[in-house]
């Protein structure tokens, strides 16, 4: 169940125990991935550094040696040309190299993205970004990004290299910053997301799918008047004592005994969702403890207004009861 900020209506999803399990995993997959590219942007950064100061050193390098004249003895002016050439060609092999690492870096990205349904940080531009010819710094031959609005510059598309054939060195070091900085939204991001499924219930409050449902949601016959009442959750038979587990992960709110509901336990899950477990035999936890899913919180039994051993649970949304069907699987 999406719970949406405002006045807006509530979304509900149902997550088998498989389909859950298996986003969770390409959830975790796809962070550690995101980590190392992460850590991979950082030593791109400085090998694009390195090539950039190169570049300009060879620059200069070549614009004394031009002004001077040859020399008796030493490289002739034939030789200057020899080494420059194979220079300006190993530093595009490396610009080549790094720009298409980039690319790679910004596919993973966007379909990570796409996987978990996280919006794009930076939206894809309507037409290509100006250029200018030969700007400072830039490399042989060099195409250069045109000077950029500092407010505007975080607006930029990540890709403004791709498709270019010979980008600058400066432009490379931009979209590294850019890449960085997205990546590292993109491991924040993912770690909120799978924060968020952790606390969304699902599954089964009785472990490894002991029991079975007794008493459905709704209206039904009162065990012990006879009459039609309201029943705001389902009740799961099992054996006396089977382990009740939370079906989500969240902070115990409540750990006590009720008249009707004997022991009882009620953990709040965050968005205003909560689960309520009634009837125990026995509390596993206290107030305030953070518990995760799967994670033993008391014993089943049959204390408080009880006809049998039983759980009684029940699933609240902003203070409502809903129906928690729609929340179990085996």
């Amino acid at each position: 169940m999406l719970i949406p900020h405002g006045r807006g209506g509530t979304r509900t999803l149902t997550v088998c125990n498989l389909h859950f399990w298996s986003l969770a995993a390409v959830l975790v997959a796809l962070s550690f991935t995101a980590s190392f590219f992460y850590q991979r942007n950082a030593e791109l950064s400085q090998r694009a550094e390195l090539l950039r100061q190169a570049n300009r050193a060879l620059e200069i390098e070549n614009a004394r040696v031009q002004n001077i004249p040859a020399a008796p003895a030493g490289p002739t002016r034939d030789e200057i040309r020899q080494v420059e050439t194979r220079l300006r060609a190993e530093y595009e092999a490396s610009i080549s190299a790094i720009t298409a690492e980039l690319s790679d870096l910004y596919d993973m990205e966007t379909k990570a993205r796409n996987i978990t349904g996280l919006a794009p940080r930076t939206p894809q531009p309507a037409a290509a970004p100006s250029v200018a010819v030969s700007g400072k710094g830039g490399g042989p031959g060099g195409i250069g990004l045109a000077m950029a609005d500092p407010k505007t510059e975080r607006f930029q598309p990540p890709c403004v290299i791709y498709g270019m054939a010979r980008p600058s060195a400066d432009l490379i070091v931009q979209e590294i910053r850019l890449r960085t900085q997205s990546l590292g939204d993109l491991v924040t991001d993912m770690g909120a997301h799978l924060d968020r499924i952790e606390r969304m219930p699902a599954g089964w409050p009785v472990a490894r799918g002991q029991g079975r449902i007794t008493s459905t949601f709704g209206h039904r016959l009162d065990p012990f008047t006879r009459r039609v009442s309201r029943h705001n959750a389902i009740d799961i038979s099992a054996r006396h004592g089977a382990p009740i587990v939370a079906t989500a992960k969240g902070v115990v709110r409540e750990a006590e005994y009720a008249n009707y509901f004997g022991n009882m336990v009620v953990i709040d899950h965050g968005n205003g969702v909560r689960t309520l477990y009634a009837h125990l035999s026995a509390i596993g936890v206290k107030p305030g403890q953070t518990v995760a899913r799967g994670e033993v919180i008391g014993r089943l039994g049959s204390t408080g207004r009880s006809t049998g051993p039983h759980v009684h649970y029940e699933v609240h949304v902003n203070g409502r009861p809903v129906n928690p069907a729609q929340y179990l699987s085996k």
